[in-house]
């Protein structure tokens, strides 16, 4: 079962110029994931907050909890991630996200690790309203270890941005 939503675009038909405040460049968004299997149960949280700079350029931050469960292994795993959008046409856009992931490794909580990633991709971009798109994002992880908590450096999300 796998379950989840997400925020990171920018927004819908909305484009600033230079009469634009800061706070209508300002969008939060986020996401909620829940998933389980014979792998385990996780459980994810992740706020953020984005910029417009440009009516094709945003970035912004965000953080990030996730409850993971494995058998008699449970773990609290934080991060935080800073991220930037380019929109190439009306409806694709480049994307990339630096982001450090704090878990426990080998399943041992006596033993921490913190782990990099780098997922840079193109997306494809559906406004549902002035402020609002349905997003689709295929992106690859450049810093991607075989023995991290990923199996795999292809991240495909699909996400909402209000």
């Amino acid at each position: 079962m796998l379950l989840a939503s997400a925020g990171y675009a920018q927004m819908g038909d909305f484009s600033p110029d230079k009469n634009s405040n800061w706070q209508d460049r300002i969008y939060f968004g986020g996401g909620f994931g829940l998933s389980g299997g014979s792998w385990g149960t996780s459980i994810q949280l992740s706020p953020i907050v984005g910029y417009m700079i440009t009516s094709r350029l945003s970035a912004g931050v965000g953080v990030s909890y996730e409850y993971y469960k494995f058998g008699n292994f449970d773990d609290n795993r934080w991060g935080g991630s800073v991220f930037m959008r380019v929109n190439l046409f009306k409806q694709i856009f480049a994307y990339g996200r630096y982001e450090f992931l704090n878990y426990s490794y080998n399943y041992d909580k006596n033993n921490r690790r913190m782990i990099d990633r780098l997922p840079l991709g193109l997306g494809l971009s559906q406004p549902l309203g002035r402020r609002s798109s349905l997003n689709f994002l295929a992106a690859y992880d450049v810093l991607h270890e075989d023995n991290g908590p990923y199996g795999s450096p292809w991240i495909f999300s699909v996400f909402f941005s209000l």
